[in-house]
């Protein structure tokens, strides 16, 4: 599996394979289904924080960090369900137990890392990194 290096455009193929490789069946029945509804977008990585200086701060390697937790992360909030908070809570959660199971990351910094998603990611700042970015006409 090649992943996105950062600054690189994520098309919907490229999308629906991460999706697969990440095993986010979900995400794949919702994109398949109403494809025209998805625009590219570009992988920053770990969204305004470089991964060399959380992986430092944290003790982490820093391609787990983008790969294994940023990635799949950017994957759900890319294709997250307009209004759903539901699912971006459980998005956020699985982040948050992805940087200390797959990253190593100590809780209390991972805890931080996840309130700061749940604060910044708000679908409603419209941002390249908020819920549901991937969205035509958001």
């Amino acid at each position: 599996m090649e992943f996105p290096k950062i600054g690189e455009t994520v098309d919907i193929s490229q999308a629906l394979e991460l999706c697969r490789h990440f095993k986010l069946d979900y995400l794949v029945d919702r994109i398949e289904s109403n494809r025209d509804a998805y625009q590219p977008w570009v992988f920053d990585g770990c969204s305004c924080i470089q991964e060399e200086f959380l992986g430092l701060l944290a003790g982490c390697d820093p391609d787990a960090l983008k790969y294994k937790c940023c990635l799949p992360h950017d994957l759900g909030y890319a294709y997250g369900e307009p209004g759903n908070r539901m699912e971006r809570k459980r998005v956020d959660l699985k982040f948050q137990s992805n940087l200390v199971n797959k990253a190593g990351m100590k809780e209390w910094m991972a805890a931080a890392m996840y309130e700061g998603v749940r604060v910044g990611g708000a679908e409603i700042f419209g941002r390249s990194f908020s819920w549901a970015f991937a969205r035509k006409n958001r």
